[in-house]
């Protein structure tokens, strides 16, 4: 489908080029390896729409539309890498994902302090962004900065910034859509499934423990089930359970499934987006 000269032509554009010495980067590859799996990808994919003539002129003319084709490329290449490792980490982890460490990246700040995160990680919250457009824009700010992305992606800097303001404004539309693959956020939830498991076994007697023992080692938890319920005389629960009454101890019960589980609900829903996040998004 590319013949020599065509190739030859591809090869020293910019736009190929740059997105070449990307994917190395993110896949831990050599430049010359990246080379050839983004011509693998281009050739099976983006480029199959094209005859041979046609593609022979775009390339010449640095046509803009086949240059993002060639960034998108990079994403589905990229994509199709970490979904295979999100695949792996399934079966390794009985269909719970667990971060697959490819490598750490530090993400600066406009006051230069940086923030580590692994490849696998960045590309879970990159995935969550709605456009391939808007995802290249983000990876690439928190990759690379501000300047290499406007450099990259021919911005001048009031386009820059009403891109900035739109993801920003996604971002905080959508919280909990990203809360999903945050490890504080999934940390916590699976504190509070873990505590309340403990407890219920207490209650159904397949753990040797008693039921105020467990609110004593686990009062901030007790306290937010308290005051999310309809018990009634709350120091009671919470310092007497025994001497408690029925209504208020059964009250407090109730809750505990209640958050149980909704606890179990975020996190289904959060190895669900964990997952996805793994599936490549056509630009």
């Amino acid at each position: 489908m590319i013949n020599e000269n065509t190739l030859n032509n591809l090869l020293k554009w910019r736009t190929f080029k740059t997105n070449v010495h990307l994917a190395a980067n993110q896949l831990k590859l050599s430049d010359l390896d990246a080379t050839q799996e983004m011509l693998n990808e281009l050739v099976s994919h983006r480029f199959k729409r094209y005859s041979t003539s046609q593609l022979s002129e775009l390339i010449k003319a640095h046509d803009a539309n086949l240059g993002w084709s060639i960034t998108y490329g990079r994403l589905d290449l990229v994509s199709k890498h970490f979904k295979s490792l999100g695949k792996r980490a399934q079966m390794e982890h009985a269909a719970e994902l667990e971060d697959v460490s490819t490598g750490i990246i530090k993400l600066a700040n406009d006051n230069g302090d940086t923030t580590d995160i692994s490849e696998f990680k960045l590309q879970q919250v990159v995935s969550m962004f709605p456009t391939g457009k808007t995802r290249l824009f983000v990876d690439m700010t928190l990759r690379y900065g501000k300047l290499e992305t406007m450099a990259v992606l021919k911005l001048n800097e009031s386009q820059y910034q009403r891109r900035l303001r739109n993801a920003t404004s996604y971002a905080s539309k959508h919280s909990d859509k990203f809360s999903r693959v945050n490890d504080q956020a999934r940390d916590h939830q699976l504190y509070v499934l873990n505590s309340l498991n403990e407890l219920d076994a207490i209650i159904n007697g397949t753990r040797e423990d008693n039921i105020q023992d467990w609110i004593d080692n686990h009062t901030k938890l007790t306290n937010k089930l308290l005051a999310d319920s309809d018990v009634r005389y709350q120091g009671a629960v919470l310092k007497h359970w025994e001497t408690a009454s029925k209504s208020d101890q059964y009250a407090f019960i109730r809750e505990c499934i209640g958050a149980q589980a909704k606890a179990q609900l975020w996190l289904d829903q959060s190895n669900e987006a964990i997952k996805q996040a793994g599936v490549s998004n056509e630009a």
